[in-house]
């Protein structure tokens, strides 16, 4: 039993170092990943990149060993510019395979469970207009409330808000803004019905 103990705590040390620690040591040390409280725990590598900040509260675990398709994949977190914000709150839960980016702001509210495949966006990747899909499209603001569920292989796009205490069933397209306690789903998403 003591043994157990010992070497599921070294175990975990080992994956925090792997899979985050050392991955992520340049932007802690320049102050542009801020640990709110303490590190988080990995099952996966995850990664920060891009030249904004990202703020991760306490108590959040990233990535599942046991989540399905956890070999080769990585949680990646990317404030693309200097002025861009992606703000993690505390117990927030994912699995495999995330991909959140910002030009703006992401905020994911605290005891978020993120299923997945989940890719979470505030800006669009390539304007519209044909002379223009080189560039960056238009830029907005994501805010994810608090006690969210969102399902496996969902996207999240810009000028998007979802209430606390809502699903975001498996598959669904969100934009828009959702109240508390709804379940969303579909493509383009819509509410389903109420909690």
């Amino acid at each position: 039993m003591f043994l157990s103990k010992v070497f599921k705590r070294i175990r975990r040390f080992v994956n925090r170092l792997r899979y985050f620690l050392l991955p992520n040591f340049a932007r802690l040390l320049g102050n542009r990943l801020v640990l709110a409280g303490g590190l988080p725990i990995c099952g996966q590598l995850m990664v920060v990149r891009g030249e904004g900040k990202v703020t991760i509260g306490r108590g959040c675990s990233f990535g599942a060993r046991l989540g399905g398709f956890n070999r080769g994949g990585c949680v990646e977190l990317q404030p693309r510019r200097r002025e861009a914000v992606i703000e993690i709150g505390d117990r927030v839960l994912t699995n495999n395979n995330v991909f959140i980016t910002a030009m703006n702001r992401v905020a994911v509210g605290a005891d978020t469970l993120i299923g997945q495949n989940v890719m979470i966006t505030d800006y669009e990747a390539h304007g519209t207009h044909p002379g223009e899909r080189r560039k960056p499209g238009q830029v907005g603001v994501v805010v994810v409330g608090q006690n969210v569920w969102i399902g496996n292989n969902v996207t999240i796009l810009r000028d998007t808000t979802i209430g606390n205490d809502s699903i975001v069933a498996a598959g669904a397209v969100v934009k828009g803004t959702f109240p508390s306690g709804v379940i969303i789903g579909g493509v383009p998403a819509k509410i389903i019905k109420k909690i």
